[in-house]
């Protein structure tokens, strides 16, 4: 799928999964659901941050690699599809 196709709805299904898979869960968290609660930790949201510039083709800039900015399901979407639209 090229860039422009993602929908949000895509992207966050893809996120879900993923999160799902890294921290081994059997419930997928709300949009707004802090993932620390989860178990979710900076190597954990790198190995997500990886997988998102290869599913996506896009690349964060270090400055974006903060830890807060992917803190929640919608924050990572919000992030990937500022992404896809630059």
């Amino acid at each position: 799928m090229n860039r422009t196709q993602w929908t949000r709805e895509q992207i966050a299904e893809y996120v879900r999964q993923q999160i799902k898979e890294q921290l081994e869960l059997t419930e997928e968290p709300g949009p707004e659901e802090e993932l620390a609660s989860y178990g979710m930790d900076s190597f954990a949201s790198m190995s997500l941050v990886v997988a998102f510039e290869t599913n996506f083709n896009i690349v964060f800039e270090d400055e974006e690699l903060l830890f807060e900015n992917f803190t929640t399901v919608q924050a990572m979407v919000d992030r990937i599809y500022g992404k896809l639209l630059s």
